[in-house]
């Protein structure tokens, strides 16, 4: 394998998280409208696209219109709320003292992501932010990910993506891109990846 030179990084539940307090009072609000209950676990299940390959696989799998769904989730969704429940993984501190490039793919919002990398106190170290829009596409298609890769002005055998789900992996894949799952919570995933990891100290092990 060619030397990792570059590393791109998915944003929510790799480098930072909710509180699972929050996670479920978003949930809640959504079923109430939708006549539906949601739990917890419904809520982790569509956090991290539990065994799907997008969020709205998971929704649809419910039995509920994503369209539908996400109208009424962003009715709820506050930015500021969601600042106070964000938190940094532990382990991401790590990354501040990596001397790679390293950007960041996310389906969040640049405003956002911005806001949310500003509150953990990780702006700086990340650069390119893309967040996908209906201009670049959605994970898992490529096209962010290589869009991403151009600006760090790296080829792609020389970049890896590091994510939390089955949609990074593959993305990270079509791009062309090595990939990094990292599975904190021994969720397996249906696809094969170039490195599995369980936290990101193990990411020095990879890059040496």
């Amino acid at each position: 394998m060619s030397r990792i030179r570059g590393l791109i990084f998915d944003l929510d539940g790799t480098l930072i998280d909710n509180y699972d307090g929050y996670m479920e009072l978003m949930l809640r609000r959504v079923g109430k409208d939708l006549n539906r209950e949601f739990t917890l676990s419904h809520a982790k299940e569509l956090w991290y696209s539990i065994n799907s390959e997008s969020r709205d696989e998971v929704i649809r799998r419910w039995g509920v219109n994503p369209d539908r769904f996400w109208t009424v989730f962003n009715k709820y969704e506050d930015i500021d709320e969601k600042l106070e429940n964000t938190y940094l993984h532990d382990d991401a501190a790590i990354l501040k003292g990596l001397n790679v490039p390293k950007g960041i793919v996310t389906h969040t919002s640049y405003d956002h992501t911005d806001r949310l990398l500003q509150k953990v106190g990780m702006r700086h170290y990340f650069r390119p932010i893309i967040a996908c829009t209906e201009d670049t596409g959605y994970k898992p298609s490529p096209l962010p990910i290589i869009y991403c890769v151009v600006d760090m002005k790296l080829r792609p055998e020389e970049v890896a993506y590091v994510g939390d789900t089955l949609s990074d992996m593959l993305a990270a894949r079509y791009a062309g891109v090595k990939s990094i799952y990292i599975n904190r919570y021994d969720r397996p995933i249906k696809a094969s990846t170039d490195y599995e990891i369980k936290r990101m100290d193990d990411l020095l092990d990879i890059l040496e």
